[in-house]
């Protein structure tokens, strides 16, 4: 009878125990997940440049600015995520 109490307090002690480990996974988890849409949500905001290359025109219209690397770059105008600024989007270029 002692040998089952001893084996059942067992059991119960690494149920809770497993069952505490899965809520804290799922919080870390969760919480990942969130910094990582936040992340998403705050990309670097675009250089002075390609927002000066955008200057005076509309969304959609060809752009061009040289980048603080020396590299020039064309783009289209876009709005950024929070539709406050229009500035230069860069087409990446895709290899066939």
């Amino acid at each position: 009878m002692i040998k089952k109490n001893i084996i059942g307090a067992a059991l119960a002690v690494l149920v809770l125990a497993g069952t505490s480990y899965a809520q804290e996974s799922t919080e870390q988890g969760n919480s990942s997940q969130g910094q990582g849409s936040s992340e998403e949500h705050s990309r670097r905001a675009p250089s002075q440049v390609a927002i000066d290359a955008c200057s005076g025109k509309a969304v959609g219209d060809t752009c061009e600015y040289t980048n603080s690397r020396g590299e020039d770059k064309t783009g289209a105008c876009a709005n950024t995520s929070d539709g406050q600024t229009v500035f230069c989007k860069r087409i990446r270029k895709t290899s066939s």
